[in-house]
């Protein structure tokens, strides 16, 4: 019986020790494998020592073609379109001439001479030019003057209006309706007439020939 344990121990220690150095061979498998299984990843992703390197791929051709310069940007004025000639425009057609704007002394002078005409005074001695020669350089075109400083002022019948005439004379030769001495009109109607009766016309007035001769003016 003894022997028999004898036996059963001696076959289990050489079991254990079966198992022993199969764990033992195996350990050094799995180490060895541990070590060697790197260097074959190595070995297969290391790139051939001795194939020469493969040229590095290039994007676009061996001798690129040199970069286009940019156009220069055109000038604000080069854009612009080139200037039209401008077009012939024919003149304005020249207004025809109008006679001159009468002023207030042509006026009165006008409406005096038209009442002349009326009561049969003849068109050629009444001479517009003539009138009013008279009337600038006895009242200056004021027909409100009335003179304070000549003889017949002194004599208490001042001269009066456009033509300066005095009462007593302007009374004798007024027209119907015509009655007012410092009426521009009435005073031309009345020393018109009184100068008419007095030198045969208003152009032999001494006034008036003495300015159209060069000479100076003298009342009359």
């Amino acid at each position: 019986m003894r022997s028999v344990q004898v036996g059963a121990a001696v076959a289990a220690v050489g079991v254990v020790g079966a198992l022993a150095g199969g764990a033992s061979a195996g350990t050094e498998q799995v180490t060895n494998a541990a070590h060697v299984t790197p260097l074959a990843a190595e070995a297969r992703t290391a790139p051939d020592a001795a194939a020469p390197p493969e040229p590095a791929a290039h994007p676009g051709p061996a001798h690129p073609e040199p970069a286009a310069h940019p156009e220069p940007a055109a000038s604000p004025r080069a854009a612009d379109p080139a200037p039209r000639a401008p077009e012939a425009v024919p003149p304005a057609p020249e207004p025809a001439p109008q006679a001159p704007p009468k002023d207030e002394v042509g006026r009165w002078i006008d409406e005096a001479v038209a009442v002349l005409e009326e009561h049969g005074v003849p068109s050629d001695k009444l001479n517009r030019e003539a009138i009013r020669t008279i009337i600038m350089h006895e009242s200056g075109g004021d027909p409100d003057v009335v003179n304070s400083w000549d003889s017949n002022a002194l004599a208490g019948t001042p001269s009066k209006g456009l033509m300066q005439t005095i009462e007593p004379t302007f009374e004798s030769f007024a027209l119907p309706g015509h009655g007012d001495i410092l009426d521009p009109v009435d005073n031309i109607v009345a020393a018109t007439r009184y100068a008419i009766e007095r030198y045969g016309s208003l152009s032999n007035v001494p006034g008036v020939l003495g300015v159209s001769s060069g000479g100076s003016y003298q009342g009359y």
